[in-house]
């Protein structure tokens, strides 16, 4: 992993513990958790290089189309 590969250590340890995490979701709910608190890496005080902030981008957008799935599949009717 290129956050343990870099020495960014606190990164590495965070985005461990979504990984686990996500692992063990079992529904839509917790899967919003995770999208939650992924979306405050920004105000984590971590510092990330550039290659971190686009992967950290990729796995938001990702995230954001596996939420748009769970709203559309009729899961959850609106």
């Amino acid at each position: 992993m290129h956050l343990n590969a870099t020495d960014q250590m606190a990164a590495a340890g965070f985005f461990t513990k979504l990984f686990v995490d996500l692992n063990a979701v079992a529904s839509e709910e917790q899967l919003l958790e995770l999208f939650i608190e992924l979306s405050t890496t920004a105000f984590l005080g971590i510092s990330f290089d550039e290659i971190a902030l686009q992967q950290i981008d990729e796995i938001l957008m990702t995230a954001e189309q596996v939420s748009e799935t769970f709203s559309v599949s009729g899961e959850n009717p609106q």
